[in-house]
């Protein structure tokens, strides 16, 4: 008996018997957790009521990807997508930056110099597809990486806006 605990999982000598069971349900678990539908906007973050390049990264990451998903998963037509994306009680920054964002979804093609600049970022230029053979998803990849640079360059617009003194030319967005 002796030997049995000290060879057993479990402090005190019993044994797991139902570890894949365990395992599977955690896996449920998490699996359930990671397959929210796309546009649920139920749980989402809501934006913070100034700018900042981390808020602005989140919209990316919530609205962009909302965007993205009736756009070219779903292929609504625009006025679907704005409905669907623009909610009350977001920030005018936000929804500045969502009306533009889903503008330009819709009006955007992908080049093959864009194609070939997101793969440099990434490091390999190798076997690119040309711009006509992207895929949903790898055109989804490129506009998010298209709307997230825009984060960083409204950050200097808005650090222009605040120091800017009535002396001073206003600076044009």
């Amino acid at each position: 008996m002796r030997a049995a605990q000290l060879n057993s999982p479990v402090r005190g000598g019993r044994s797991i018997g139902n570890t894949g069971f365990l395992l599977g349900l955690l896996l449920c678990a998490f699996m359930a957790q990671s397959s929210r539908p796309a546009a649920a906007h139920d749980e989402e973050e809501s934006a913070s009521p100034e700018f900042n390049p981390a808020a602005c990264y989140q919209l990316v990451r919530n609205a962009g990807r909302h965007i993205a998903w009736a756009r070219w998963e779903q292929q609504f037509p625009v006025e679907k997508t704005r409905s669907a994306v623009l909610r009350e009680a977001t920030p005018e920054w936000a929804v500045d930056l969502e009306k533009r964002w889903i503008s330009d979804a819709y009006e955007w093609r992908a080049s093959d110099e864009q194609i070939w600049q997101w793969a440099a970022e990434l490091g390999s230029v190798d076997d690119l597809p040309s711009a006509d053979q992207l895929s949903v998803h790898e055109s989804i990849a490129i506009w998010l990486r298209r709307i997230a640079r825009q984060c960083k360059q409204q950050d200097t617009h808005t650090a222009a806006a605040v120091n800017w003194t009535p002396d001073e030319p206003r600076p044009m967005r």
